[in-house]
């Protein structure tokens, strides 16, 4: 069971990381442009990347001990779903947090979580963001969006954030 959950955990979110990287970089050419003129950028790439539009949207815990947190009681056994695209938006952390900059290197971004529930694929995860987007972005390097942002369609789920379907143009 363990085994499946680290396929199927692994699969999405590296499927969702690459997706949503390269609508990102598409999504402002010039990103795209300076990490195609100097590939070296694409680890702190991915970083950016996981920061500003990553797979994972939350994490869900069970409360362990009773919480009062702004007039709301948390009563053991409930869950509570930690938003990690907020934190990772978080203008005290980050300075002009809306801005995606593959020059930032945020290596502190919640990605993949923190602590004892740190992703333990996060190593394997960023290297296969890295080869996809570096060799995507060889093979094509005028690749273009061939749908507006706004019109995608978005997978359904709370817990994680990846497109149906990214059209490209692969010759622009």
């Amino acid at each position: 069971a363990f085994c499946v959950l680290l396929l199927v955990a692994g699969h999405e979110t590296t499927t969702n990381l690459i997706g949503n990287g390269i609508l990102a970089l598409l999504s402002h050419r010039d990103q795209w442009e300076l990490l195609r003129d100097d590939p070296s950028l694409i680890g702190p790439a991915i970083e950016e990347i996981l920061r500003y539009d990553g797979p994972a949207r939350a994490t869900v815990r069970l409360v362990r001990d009773e919480h009062e947190i702004e007039g709301r009681l948390l009563a053991p056994g409930e869950r509570v779903f930690l938003m990690n695209v907020a934190a990772n938006r978080d203008p005290d952390a980050y300075p002009d947090p809306d801005r995606f900059d593959i020059t930032r290197n945020p290596a502190n971004h919640l990605g993949f979580g923190v602590g004892i529930h740190y992703c333990l694929g996060a190593p394997l995860a960023r290297i296969e963001g890295q080869l996809a987007i570096s060799a995507l972005m060889q093979a094509f390097p005028n690749m273009a969006l061939a749908a507006e942002p706004g019109d995608l369609a978005w997978h359904r789920t709370m817990l994680s954030r990846g497109l149906q379907q990214l059209p490209v143009a692969l010759e622009g």
